[in-house]
């Protein structure tokens, strides 16, 4: 139990601040018993001061809030939620000051890289846990709860980061989403490295524009001063903040497939859909391989490896490990249907990642490509038709479907995204994802040639969200079960 005096300090000379044991902290006034603490936070939907009465009536002991209140309970804070975070901080201990963290940002790549790079330290007997998009893991390996958000609230993250730390594990990775930090949820949190994957379009429901979206990736390397920074340099803002902390005399150092780096690699495509891999760094060059097709994931490898290896972490051991590292559930994981066909479920739901995905796939395999894809409702809208167009230029076949509608109507996303295509008979168009993917995956079969079907959007998600439903389903459980039905034919 922490004394409010000690965790509220600068808060002790107000005249109607009272000492008392804070047993919990909360910004849902739901969850509020005796003696917690209440950050009455104003979010996008809903405004915290409209629940202060209940939270006192619930026992809240010290209520904060952004405004001045005419309220003798109520303590006026600025910038409470990066307050928020620095309270949680210390009334878990400080965690993160105990703890090595790896905090990693980017369009896309940020779970593949987490959770690659706790996996690695894990096999060479140094424990960190992780905090991904698919799950909370507590020593890199056993995933103890699903996760609801990229990067959770502050009291949350600070509250994990103590499990970790009690856990025994000396490391943490952890993904910064674009909200996340825009909502100041990492405050409180020491970052000792901090890694950018990739930068594209995405979010723009959210940020006000592109220059908004990436000052907010940005913040991480540029407001919570991290000792070390890794940054993918092969896009335009990868190379804007390397630039950026390389004349601050910054300890940075870069990744790249194209351009001179610290961390330099390349690749080429084996017969077994893997990349036998160069590595040529500033430690050395190496040769292995990894257990994946693609270039995008071996990027994100990379940036766990330089990671690990800026922090100690024995080289050679780390290469040995990388050959058999498995990589995240639906990031470009291949299904073989028969001696023909293949499938692959992967994540990719920007248009970045799908061009990817799809340039790919194309690359690694002959004959027709199919593409079974939809866009998320109640999200940026102005990427759909970019994605439409991609579909259209990198596929044979454009199979669309529901992604998580949302509360959106399908048929107005679906127009959208087919504002992006030129050849609308190149489409079929399927609302019902699991009759798309089924559709796919037998029309595919009855080809008299080679086929490979993307399935894109939800990778891992074993959901769907309909009317703001979330309902069962899992594209690989799909898959599986078609499988299973043609091999009892």
């Amino acid at each position: 139990m922490v004394q409010s005096r000690t965790l509220l300090r600068e808060l002790s000379d107000n005249k109607n601040f009272i000492d008392f044991n804070v047993s919990a902290l909360s910004f849902d006034s739901r969850e509020i018993d005796y003696g917690n603490i209440f950050f009455a936070l104003k979010g996008n939907k809903q405004d915290g001061r409209d629940f202060i009465s209940e939270a006192k009536s619930r026992g809240a002991k010290l209520i904060l809030c952004e405004e001045n209140i005419q309220d003798t309970s109520v303590i006026q804070v600025d910038n409470l939620r990066d307050y928020m975070g620095k309270v949680a901080s210390r009334f878990y201990g400080d965690p993160s000051r105990k703890l090595k963290t790896f905090c990693v940002t980017g369009t896309n790549g940020k779970t593949s890289c987490v959770e690659s790079l706790a996996k690695l330290a894990y096999n060479l007997g140094s424990n960190c846990g992780y905090l991904s998009t698919i799950g909370v893991s507590l020593d890199g390996i056993n995933v103890i709860r699903d996760s609801e958000l990229t990067t959770p609230d502050s009291i949350y993250l600070q509250k994990t980061l103590a499990e970790i730390l009690d856990n025994g594990s000396k490391f943490v990775a952890l993904e910064a989403s674009s909200h996340g930090l825009a909502q100041k949820r990492l405050s409180g949190t020491v970052v000792n490295t901090a890694i950018l994957t990739s930068f594209s379009h995405d979010h723009l429901d959210y940020h006000l524009n592109i220059e908004d979206y990436k000052n907010s990736k940005l913040s991480l390397f540029r407001d919570l001063n991290p000792e070390t920074s890794i940054i993918q340099i092969d896009n335009d803002c990868g190379s804007q903040i390397y630039s950026e902390l390389s004349k601050a005399d910054k300890s940075v150092y870069s990744v790249s497939s194209k351009n001179k780096a610290d961390f330099r690699y390349s690749y080429t495509r084996n017969n077994e859909n893997k990349l036998d891999t160069e590595l040529i760094s500033i430690f050395g060059n190496y040769f292995f391989t990894l257990n994946t097709l693609s270039g995008v994931l071996a990027s994100n490898i990379i940036c766990s490896l330089a990671a690990l290896i800026l922090n100690g972490l024995d080289i050679k051991n780390l290469i040995e490990n990388v050959k058999n590292l498995k990589l995240p559930n639906g990031r470009m994981e291949l299904i073989k249907l028969n001696k023909n066909n293949y499938c692959c479920i992967d994540y990719a739901h920007t248009p970045e990642a799908l061009e990817w995905a799809l340039k790919e796939l194309r690359e690694s395999f002959e004959g027709k490509l199919w593409c079974v894809f939809g866009c998320g409702g109640d999200r940026d809208k102005l990427k759909r038709p970019l994605m439409g167009a991609i579909a259209e230029e990198y596929s044979d076949v454009i199979v669309l479907t529901n992604d998580n509608p949302r509360s959106e109507q399908e048929n107005l996303i679906f127009k959208e995204i087919l504002s992006g295509v030129k050849d609308p008979a190149k489409v079929v168009t399927l609302a019902n994802r699991e009759e798309a993917i089924l559709y796919s995956l037998h029309s595919a079969d009855k080809e008299n040639s080679r086929n490979i079907v993307l399935v894109a959007g939800k990778g891992h998600e074993a959901y769907q969200e309909i009317k703001n439903r979330k309902l069962v389903f899992d594209d690989k459980e799909v898959i599986y079960k078609y499988l299973m039905d043609s091999n009892a034919e």
